[in-house]
């Protein structure tokens, strides 16, 4: 019986984990068609720009009360979520790129990272650490990255660098 009861705690806690992790690529895909769509971005003002490019789909995704991530993952809090530097973290970039057709253009990448807190005691001891970082939680984590949907750029065009929000 004890096994049994093992067995069923894991299924529960790893089905809220998978659900979280559907919910977030979810996030981060809705956040990268919103900014693939948000133009024109082709300098780094408009990248980082408060409104519609850059902050503005970072606030999208990231709204504690509205944005996609809130939307999307049960049970959401946004203090779980990873913001601080390093890679991966939750951000916006976009950077400039030559296509296969030799033309310049625009991509946007957009991460979200987030501790899924492990609810089940015997359970969580077994799980936390997985990530490599024993904190009570296991961190998860999804990536987009999208062509900018601009007119096509000149190819005068002096590109864009590596920008991120925030």
């Amino acid at each position: 019986m004890p096994i049994l009861a093992l067995i069923l705690l894991s299924i529960i806690q790893l089905s809220f984990i998978f659900a979280a992790q559907i919910g977030i690529t979810n996030a981060v895909r809705e956040a990268a068609r919103l900014a693939a769509v948000t133009t024109p971005t082709t300098t780094t003002a408009q990248a980082r720009g408060i409104g519609s490019n850059g902050q503005g789909v970072y606030d999208a995704l990231t709204n504690t009360t509205t944005g996609f991530l809130k939307r999307n993952v049960f049970a959401y809090s946004s203090a779980n979520l990873v913001t601080s530097v390093g890679t991966p973290t939750t951000q916006v970039c976009y950077q400039s790129f030559t296509d296969s057709a030799g033309k310049f253009a625009v991509k946007v990448k957009v991460e979200a990272e987030y501790r899924h807190p492990l609810f089940i005691p015997l359970i969580g001891a077994i799980i936390d650490g997985f990530d490599g970082v024993s904190d009570g939680s296991l961190r998860i984590g999804a990536t987009e990255e999208l062509r900018v949907e601009n007119d096509e750029l000149l190819s005068t065009y002096a590109g864009l660098g590596l920008t991120c929000a925030p």
